[in-house]
């Protein structure tokens, strides 16, 4: 039997995610690690040493140009996505960039450019989306288990300290809680309610000595009535009910994040068996499903390869970014003026 076609993936950038991509890189059956580039050459040998990687370049652009690279993947500071995923577009390689694919809806548009006129494929990581316990959420939404989907609480946090240097906390590199964990609770309301907000309002807050917001509340309009309800933080811990969305004849529940390797994995799905049936009321326990833990990182990147590799059609693409985008910024352009802001 011939042997399958693999993508050889580049990473660009020494980052502490890395840490959680590479072993998904290692155990995707149609991917295989080619090099990895690194400005401090000690950090780059360390890590080509510990993950076994052929190759270590001194430079980005170095790996852009070593022809034993089909893809790369990059987890630097989010001011340097749209740079550098441009850059390796224009260099022919196709590029999984971790989230926020970009800062500004013209950085998208350098990004779209790029990768039209190079014929490369391009995809924000973020890898939740390919749960099976998530795909099993939007199944049930939108088969109409749980009714007319009306409204979607998040809630993602972690206490992150704040001493010392961490990009998290510098507003120069596009750090702050928004372009953090709320890249996750928009995309999250985005893909359950399958549409897009038209305003958003957000209440930020800073921690003493804080140039960032270190958490938020925030609330996004969406078509036809629906909203989704979302707080994110550096501050506090993760509350237990990380995604929920609520409908006219049920809810469906989303306990822990899916996605840090917690040992429990699993949906709630409660369905009204008439108006008023309510869990406390009635003692009506909702239905639970259990998943297997599965890395999400190992099923993006075989996703991606797919994609390139001409055996699937790119699940999520420079478009679904762009909408991410404008949502963020529009939660930025909030939580600085204190007003509800439309999103065109």
């Amino acid at each position: 039997m011939a042997e399958q076609p693999r993508l050889r993936w580049g990473i660009l950038g020494d980052a502490a995610i890395n840490d959680a991509f590479i072993p998904g890189v290692m155990a995707a059956s149609n991917g295989e690690l080619a090099a990895i580039a690194s400005r401090r050459p000690e950090a780059g040998a360390r890590s080509a040493a510990r993950w076994s990687i052929p190759t270590v370049h001194a430079s980005y652009d170095d790996l852009l140009a070593d022809s034993e690279v089909d893809a790369v993947y990059i987890p630097l500071p989010n001011h340097l996505h749209a740079e550098w995923t441009v850059r390796a577009a224009d260099a022919g390689k196709h590029v999984l960039c971790e989230k926020p694919l970009a800062l500004t809806l013209e950085e998208i548009d350098d990004i779209e450019l790029a990768a039209e006129r190079n014929h490369v494929q391009v995809m924000e990581a973020v890898m939740y989306r390919f749960l099976l316990r998530w795909r099993k959420a939007e199944e049930l939404v939108w088969s109409g288990a749980i009714g007319d989907p009306r409204v979607v609480r998040i809630g993602f946090a972690f206490y992150h300290p704040s001493a010392g240097y961490n990009i998290r906390f510098d507003p120069a590199v596009g750090g702050g809680i928004i372009w953090d964990m709320g890249c996750y609770a928009v995309n999250m309301a985005r893909m359950l309610l399958r549409a897009e907000p038209i305003s958003a309002y957000a209440t930020p807050h800073s921690r003493p000595g804080a140039e960032v917001e270190t958490s938020v509340e925030m609330i996004l309009r969406f078509p036809e009535d629906r909203s989704e309800l979302a707080h994110v933080s550096f501050d506090y811990a993760n509350p237990y009910s990380q995604a929920e969305v609520v409908g006219t004849e049920g809810w469906i529940s989303l306990p822990g994040t899916g996605f840090r390797r917690e040992p429990a994995t699993f949906l709630l799905h409660h369905h009204y068996d008439h108006p008023d049936d309510e869990i406390f009321l009635h003692k009506a326990e909702p239905e639970t499903e259990r998943f297997p833990l599965i890395d999400p990182y190992q099923l993006e990147a075989e996703h991606f390869a797919d994609a390139v590799l001409g055996k699937a059609r790119l699940r999520y693409g420079i478009d679904d970014a762009r909408h991410n985008t404008k949502a963020l910024l529009a939660l930025h352009e909030s939580a600085r003026t204190g007003m509800e802001v439309s999103i065109d």
